[in-house]
């Protein structure tokens, strides 16, 4: 759309209330360091079901030429991953 220069106020009245950096940073956010081990820790657990862990190796095998025992490896390797990353890893984002 063709946005004239009164309607910029609001844009740039939004745009100074966010922070320029460090949001999302775990060294700025340390909190965020938690939250990533969480969200990390919750994806293991779900693929350690095997409903879920067989609806990730059948998507694999849609995208990319794989039997399924190989696609479920890869669910695996993933599901370890996201365990080992959920400890202490976080730090080295």
């Amino acid at each position: 759309p063709k946005t004239s220069l009164d309607e910029l106020d609001a844009f740039r009245a939004s745009l100074a209330k966010c922070s320029k950096s460090g949001l999302h940073n775990p060294l700025k956010n340390p909190e965020r360091y938690l939250m990533y081990g969480d969200v990390s820790a919750k994806v293991a657990l779900e693929l350690r079901k095997p409903e879920v862990a067989d609806f990730f190796a059948r998507l694999i095998q849609r995208v990319v030429p794989k039997s399924y025992p190989q696609a479920m490896g890869e669910v695996t390797i993933s599901r370890v991953f996201m365990e080992n990353f959920s400890g202490d890893q976080v730090r080295f984002l």
